[in-house]
């Protein structure tokens, strides 16, 4: 038996996601976004089994992630560099075939280097507007004048990107809706792009030619809620050792945690060296079987202790006790060390065993 901690990637459930929050969508294709070593699931793996069954466009950060991707799946799909062009990387988008998403003016002349030199890229550009996240992309007042400026040479998508889609109450989804649909008015026949994974969920209006799923792949986000969504992985690590403490006795690295009763303590191989948080210590929990025992002390590098007393004989030296999965919620984990599920999942180190299934 291995005692390193293991995640078993569900590769059948991130397909199924994809269908489900496909199958949600009027009239609009369904991308998926694989950044992150798809977040944290395995870049190769994961997309090699959701273009096998059908998926056709695919948004990654960098080139460097894009000529892996391009190398699993072959030539035919779409792969955009959300991140945009570098002048160094010229040769890896025209030798992989990867579509630059340009987001500054800077970015921009770039593409227009690249054209002007070497003629059009085989799966052409994309422009990323903001309309409201004041993170990357173009000023949307700058719309009229970058359609001018692109006749001729027209983009193959036009995309936004929502700052709120988690909260469908936000006055801000509407008025980066709006802002949006200013934009398309002055590229009346491109596609667009707009609803990330909890976007989907807006409604109609937000979903346009193209939306992005991305941690709603993995059972993440809003759609976690969702009837059909499964996780896409399981997390889990043996048991080392167990210890019957005392009341009075304090657990682990800075006696944070002081103990009220007599306790049976698992010691379990998970830490912040494997990428479980730290920020778990005294908050976090693992499940044994349907039993929910409480991370107690602090989180340490390779170590994680948990009270495994309501277990009674379930707790057993070389048992698996789940950290992620189906019965350890992805988001109420991460609510738990307070951060989102999308750290937990990119977060996952080397040392973690990916099982693929």
């Amino acid at each position: 038996m291995s005692l390193r901690p293991r995640a078993h990637i569900h590769l059948d459930h991130i397909v199924e996601n994809w269908k489900t929050i496909r199958s949600g969508l009027n009239n609009s294709q369904c991308a998926v976004v694989l950044k992150a070593d798809a977040y944290g699931h395995g870049l190769e793996r994961v997309g090699e089994a959701l273009h096998n069954n059908g998926c056709q466009h695919f948004f990654v950060a960098y080139g460097f992630e894009g000529e892996i991707l391009r190398k699993h799946i072959g030539p035919h799909a779409v792969i955009y560099v959300l991140n945009g062009p570098d002048r160094a990387e010229e040769r890896i988008y025209r030798q992989y075939a990867l579509t630059p998403v340009v987001n500054s003016s800077q970015q921009f002349q770039t593409l227009v280097d690249w054209l002007q030199t070497n003629g059009k890229l085989e799966r052409g550009y994309a422009l990323n507007f903001d309309t409201g996240m004041n993170r990357l992309g173009l000023p949307g007042d700058d719309a009229a004048q970058l359609s001018e400026a692109t006749r001729g040479l027209d983009p193959d998508l036009i995309m936004s990107h929502l700052a709120c889609a988690d909260d469908r109450r936000h006055d801000l989804n509407a008025a980066q809706r709006d802002r949006l649909t200013t934009i398309q008015s002055f590229f009346p026949d491109i596609p667009f792009s707009f609803a990330n994974s909890d976007g989907t969920l807006l409604g109609d209006g937000f979903h346009l030619q193209l939306a992005r799923a991305g941690i709603g792949l993995f059972g993440g986000g809003q759609h976690a809620l969702k009837p059909g969504i499964k996780p896409g992985l399981t997390l889990e690590a043996p048991v080392l050792q167990l210890r019957l403490a005392k009341a009075g006795e304090t657990v682990g690295y800075g006696a944070t945690q002081t103990l009220t009763k007599e306790t049976l303590i698992a010691t379990v191989a998970m830490g912040y060296g494997d990428g479980f948080p730290r920020a778990a210590s005294n908050t976090g929990f693992a499940m044994i079987d349907d039993i929910r025992c409480p991370i107690i002390g602090r989180v340490s590098m390779d170590l994680t202790t948990i009270d495994v007393t309501q277990a009674g004989h379930l707790a057993r030296t070389g048992v698996f006790v789940q950290f992620l999965g189906d019965r350890a919620d992805l988001e109420e984990q991460a609510a738990c060390a307070g951060t989102i599920g999308y750290e937990l999942t990119t977060g996952l180190t080397s040392r973690v065993e990916r099982l693929y299934e």
